[in-house]
């Protein structure tokens, strides 16, 4: 099943917003925020609209960062495709739901708590400043995700 999925990058005082996953793939584990764009709807729009559903935040497109194809393998089997478009937001109001600021300077300490494949996004896209198109391999043994490519 292939997903088109728009994820909100909100940075306020070097701060970035991330959810922790309560349901679908990655329960447990901090994500960047977002979901899946619906028909008819841009990218921008998709993604202003969900990080107000999930996070209550107003917020204003602020750019395209660039794309991500993954791919979620689990026993040996491609489970899912997503093609994740990230979009950077500027913050208008605030914070009234389940996310949480992280400071970026010290990200790496929750790195392990982070999906894999987000904290390699934030880190190339948000701290690297890498705006680009990667392809990525995601693998979930057991209970645990990880990166098998991202290129």
């Amino acid at each position: 099943m292939l997903y088109s999925i728009a994820l909100g990058i909100v940075i306020k005082n070097n701060k970035i917003l991330l959810l922790k996953r309560t349901k679908g793939d990655f329960i447990d584990l901090l994500a960047i925020p977002g979901g899946k764009i619906e028909a008819n709807e841009h990218v921008k729009d998709a993604t202003i609209r969900e990080i107000k559903e999930e996070t209550g935040i107003e917020s204003d497109f602020k750019e395209y960062l660039g794309c991500v194809s993954e791919i979620l393998i689990e026993n040996n089997e491609i489970t899912a495709n997503f093609i994740l478009h990230l979009c950077a937001l500027t913050p208008k109001t605030k914070l009234k739901k389940h996310a949480k600021w992280y400071d970026l300077n010290s990200l790496d300490k929750v790195k392990q708590e982070i999906i894999p494949s987000d904290y390699k996004m934030i880190e190339n896209f948000v701290l690297n400043k890498n705006k680009h198109y990667y392809d990525c391999v995601e693998e979930k043994i057991g209970n645990k995700y990880y990166i098998r490519k991202f290129l």
